[in-house]
């Protein structure tokens, strides 16, 4: 059927549906209004969806910091919710430690706002519960990500569009849950590497400056054992070279190194990929076309594996070399 929506602000007498035989009632069962009162929260929303058995809380008109505090300390009749959003806000720079009172959510999405500053355990009651974490398009310069580890279940992390000046990739590794990663839009220095995450899919680091020795892609660098992994974004990073080995090899593996500073495709680094099926964007690089490409039209046809929009340095497609 149509989905119900009992909104706290409305004194709704419908009840929560469940299965003639209760094997599936939902937390709330029994309970018109799950939410707090609408008068202790204002001006945030909570409203309640009964065929998921899911709670939302709605921030985004909360007017300071003082104020979300404030809210967290009314009476929650449950403290366990879906999803927490802050969307378009100007009034919270910082989200303090402790604000949410012990309230765990399963989302955390505060974007397109002004948010700065991610203390050390804010979210720690979110640790067992959150399995995605969404803060882009802030102002962020700090975020507890030693805390990372503490999220088993955390599957989508996105705080690109930020201003951090430094990303420590190993606070990632051993996140065995995290399917998809976004870095993007930082201008950021990435230390480290990216290791084991055996369900990675998905990890965007475009758009940053990754501070490489010699601006050179070293061995390893991805190296996160997932068999699943789909798309590794690395647009506009002034990478001069890729060594051998620098990404797992995976088969379909899609990689995005538009708009670089590559001069050639070394076989040695890039066969690999191509004879596991993979694809290859390269274009808006310096490419020399010159005989340490020829491998890529041999009979096995690799040149097929790198997309039509690759170009010389002349501007001459791949597509029409000889």
């Amino acid at each position: 059927g149509s989905q119900h929506h009992v909104y706290s602000d409305a004194f709704n007498e419908s009840k929560v549906n469940v299965t003639q035989d209760s094997r599936h009632q939902p937390e709330y069962y029994g309970y018109d209004r799950p939410c707090p009162n609408a008068e202790d929260i204002a001006p945030c929303v909570c409203t309640y969806v009964s065929e998921d058995n899911a709670m939302h809380l709605d921030c985004s008109a909360v007017e300071s910091e003082d104020q979300l505090k404030q809210i967290f300390k009314a009476d929650f009749p449950f403290k366990n919710f879906t999803t927490f959003l802050i969307e378009d806000n100007k009034n919270i720079n910082v989200l303090e430690a402790g604000v949410f009172n012990g309230i765990s959510f399963e989302r955390i999405d505060i974007k397109y706002s002004n948010l700065e500053v991610i203390e050390l355990q804010d979210l720690n009651s979110c640790y067992e519960t959150a399995w995605k974490i969404d803060v882009h398009d802030n102002m962020i310069t700090s975020f507890p990500f030693d805390e990372l580890s503490h999220f088993p279940k955390l599957r989508y992390f996105d705080i690109s569009l930020n201003s951090f000046s430094m990303f420590p990739a190993d606070a990632f590794n051993g996140l065995t849950a995290l399917e998809t990663l976004y870095l993007r839009s930082n201008d950021a220095n990435i230390v480290g590497t990216f290791k084991d995450l055996p369900n990675l899919r998905y990890i965007d680091l475009g758009f940053n400056d990754l501070s490489l020795t010699n601006n050179t892609i070293p061995t390893n660098y991805i190296n996160t054992g997932s068999s699943d992994l789909e798309y590794i974004d690395l647009y506009n990073n002034n990478i001069v070279s890729v060594e051998p080995g620098a990404f797992d090899i995976v088969e379909g593996l899609v990689i995005s190194m538009f708009d670089n500073a590559l001069s050639t495709l070394e076989e040695a680094t890039w066969r690999p990929y191509l004879e596991a099926q993979g694809y290859l964007y390269a274009s808006y690089n310096p490419l020399v076309c010159g005989c340490d490409i020829a491998w890529l039209f041999g009979e096995d046809q690799l040149l097929g594996q790198v997309y039509d929009d690759a170009t010389c340095t002349n501007g001459e497609p791949f597509i029409y070399l000889d």
